[in-house]
């Protein structure tokens, strides 16, 4: 936001130009020129003046940073919403106490909401909006991989640095797009670790799944993971038995479960949102089967609400995020921001408030390096990022940076399993923790203590 000081030097443009129109019409042609001359002089050293003594005129004036976000806040999706706004205004309320933006003389970084409603279109209007009347210099979104790939669309078209939230859909950055870039992990990644997984857990345990199923809702994400499963199943000689999308937001399950029942893949890998999951969990469970394995892609499952729901039906279920509380034994000095958000909102970090957490910390990295709300300037800095060290590895990442598709390439995922009601790392071994491994196969319900 441009405050007083760029406001007074308009003011006193303004004042010398009314004074200048009414001498011109009082006296000669020829002192007119002369004294419009000297005021252009005044006016020129004015900016000077401000350039020499504020380190540039814009710094100056500064004292905000609009920074548009793109969200699910109500719909079906809004619960995950609702954990990446709580990361990010944890992230704001910290930095912004603690000083603000040094480049730019301690200005504030001011987080303005757009609500997507999960809609692919309502996310690229609501983009348009923060570009054109909020008048954003950069842009952070969209959870939903179906949302960012347009939205991103409009950053592009716009020239707007946008920094993707979450959303995995690999093309999202194999556009040849320049203003879009993404910390975190693509559903090709994904895909290919996990099946990898299952194949080193297969040779390591004596117990090889070889038959798979595939569940997955039907909007961008799920798709695209689909793909991605069907690909390396064959590349590590997996055999699909059943190849299940259902609507996005679908009320009833059931029926998709018992075929999944009747059919009993060794392995089921799913991918929905938080909605979606709890009712797929529910109905397992109503139908009395017990996968031998069953991963669910997303960190759905470490969201407050379906903790809050069902945690008990997943006992033994593999999440591959970025995020678990163990990981918190390797990284000690992240506990205090682990503690604090906690005590903020009643919470713990999820894989959601992490990213969003992180996502906001490579931003302050980048503003204060572009030390400039101008587009240009922070795309430029975007793209020269090098993180090494700092908040922004509260992920399990060691390091941050963008290739030329502004990908990072750096990306390091975690195997979890739920166990105990807590989600411990089980892979890779550098960050298990000690006495923890993975339970393979799952325990069938009637043998549970």
């Amino acid at each position: 936001m441009v405050q007083f000081g760029q406001m007074r030097w308009c003011q006193i443009g303004r004042f010398l130009t009314k004074q200048f129109q009414k001498n011109s019409l009082k006296e000669g042609k020829m002192i007119s020129m002369i004294k419009k001359a000297v005021i252009c002089s005044l006016i020129m050293g004015v900016f000077i003046l401000g350039e020499t003594f504020n380190g540039g005129f814009l710094a100056f004036a500064v004292d905000e940073v609009s920074v548009g976000v793109i969200l699910p806040m109500s719909g079906s999706v809004a619960p995950i919403g609702r954990t990446c706004k709580r990361g990010l205004d944890f992230a704001a309320k910290e930095f912004n106490a603690e000083g603000g933006i040094k480049s730019l003389k301690g200005a504030k970084i001011k987080l303005i909401y757009a609500d997507s409603r999960g809609d692919p279109k309502i996310g690229m209007s609501e983009a348009e909006r923060l570009i054109m009347q909020d008048k954003v210099s950069v842009i952070l979104g969209s959870y939903q991989s179906s949302v960012t790939l347009t939205s991103t669309q409009v950053a592009e078209r716009y020239k707007v640095p946008y920094l993707t939230l979450i959303a995995v859909a690999d093309p999202i950055t194999e556009r040849g797009f320049k203003y879009v870039f993404r910390i975190n992990e693509t559903t090709d990644l994904l895909s290919r670790d996990i099946i990898k997984f299952f194949s080193e857990m297969g040779k390591q345990t004596g117990k090889p799944v070889k038959t798979l199923g595939l569940l997955y809702e039907n909007t961008d994400f799920g798709q695209n993971s689909a793909k991605q499963w069907k690909k390396y199943a064959k590349q590590y000689g997996f055999e699909i038995i059943l190849d299940e999308a259902y609507p996005h937001g679908t009320t009833d399950i059931s029926p998709v479960i018992l075929k999944f029942k009747n059919a009993n893949p060794d392995a089921v890998l799913n991918v929905s949102y938080v909605s979606d999951i709890i009712l797929i969990v529910k109905a397992i469970a109503e139908n009395k089967w017990t996968p031998k394995v069953f991963y669910a892609a997303g960190g759905v499952e470490n969201e407050p609400e379906f903790v809050r729901s069902v945690i008990d039906l997943a006992e033994y279920h593999f999440n591959m995020i970025p995020y678990s509380p163990d990981l918190l034994l390797a990284k000690p000095w992240a506990r205090p921001i682990a503690e604090g958000f906690e005590k903020e909102y009643g919470v713990g970090l999820s894989a959601e408030s992490v990213f969003a957490y992180t996502n906001f910390q490579v931003l302050v990295d980048v503003l204060e390096r572009a030390g400039s709300t101008d587009r240009e300037k922070i795309r430029e800095a975007l793209a020269k990022t090098n993180i090494t060290k700092g908040k922004a590895l509260l992920l399990p990442y060691e390091k941050i940076e963008f290739g030329p598709d502004g990908q990072n390439p750096h990306v390091r995922l975690l195997v979890s399993q739920w166990q105990n009601r807590k989600l411990r790392i089980v892979y890779p071994p550098d960050v298990t923790p000690p006495g923890i491994k993975a339970v393979w196969p799952a325990i069938p319900w009637d043998q549970r203590k």
